[in-house]
């Protein structure tokens, strides 16, 4: 209920004060809010650890983690300003590095998969596509409690992006794909059980293995990117299509092009710890080993 009202109350005064004043008042409250939410520092905290790497001191792995949770707050100040935004607004505050690839893929007409992480921002690079005249989907978790899930899917609809349910939405992203459009995937979810083993930082964890099943059964390319922030603007950068093995076995190419996406993203996180916004483990029994 807390996520719930807090989305109310700052839906409707987001607009009274420019967004970097908005994130100046986030940074006074953050340590507030973070007084109650321990379990998730404490696992943001783990997973930052092995990010930086062996020997990083701790006191850079707290500060680092508290940046992450900052520049998350911002994410969500950037999401509830979205739903007010214009187009021209919107394209004021994003640069989008590698636009040629966009339009190389969805020229071949089997449609775009746009996959990115739990990085910057993601949802803001989406809309001025959006606005571009490309239609873009995207595959979302169900938010609880259910208003507050409805109201943040009311903000994508409202800015162009179409929202899945990823419990129920196999239909419409191949209806979508089909229609050559693009569906928007943030794929960093850890799983504990199903998904496919891939190497991230040195460690073996399980993530969703859809893309690169969808990029197999429809022929459509697969295409990284990130947006990262640079004060109060979104710099994104749109990597070549990705090369989807055909070696005819499966499993095997499937899992080869889930690592290959791996590895692309674990490049960006490299540079950018700081804006990784991963609250939960991500690497299965780490609790209590690092």
């Amino acid at each position: 209920m807390i996520a719930l009202w807090g989305h109310i109350v700052g839906s409707a005064i987001v607009r009274l004060l420019p967004r970097r004043v908005w994130y100046r008042l986030a940074d006074l409250l953050l340590p507030l809010v973070l007084a109650g939410w321990g379990a998730q520092v404490e696992r943001a905290s783990r997973n930052m650890r092995r990010v930086l790497g062996v020997g990083a001191p701790e006191r850079e792995v707290r500060r680092r983690t508290m940046l992450a949770f900052r520049n998350y707050a911002r994410y969500l100040i950037d999401l509830l300003w979205l739903a007010g935004s214009t187009r021209e607004e919107r394209e004021a505050v994003t640069t989008i590095l590698g636009w040629d690839h966009v339009v190389e893929v969805l020229g071949r007409g089997k449609g775009m998969l746009l996959v990115t992480g739990h990085l910057g921002n993601w949802d803001l690079p989406a809309a001025v596509m959006a606005g571009r005249g490309y239609p873009v989907n995207v595959i979302v978790e169900t938010l609880e409690p259910p208003a507050w899930n409805e109201r943040v899917q009311a903000i994508r609809d409202s800015i162009g992006l179409r929202a899945i349910p990823m419990e129920t939405g196999v239909r419409e992203l191949y209806a979508a794909l089909g229609r050559n459009e693009t569906v928007a995937v943030v794929f960093d979810r850890p799983l504990v059980d199903g998904g496919v083993p891939v190497r991230y930082f040195g460690a073996e964890t399980r993530v969703p293995e859809g893309v690169a099943r969808l990029a197999l059964r429809t022929g459509a390319s697969v295409v990284g990117a990130v947006g990262v922030r640079r004060g109060d603007r979104i710099v994104t950068r749109v990597s070549p299509p990705f090369e989807v093995p055909t070696t005819g076995d499966r499993q095997h190419d499937v899992r080869a092009l889930t690592q290959a996406i791996t590895c692309w993203l674990e490049g960006h996180v490299r540079q950018h710890p700081s804006q990784w916004f991963m609250f939960r483990d991500f690497w299965p029994g780490q609790a209590g080993r690092l």
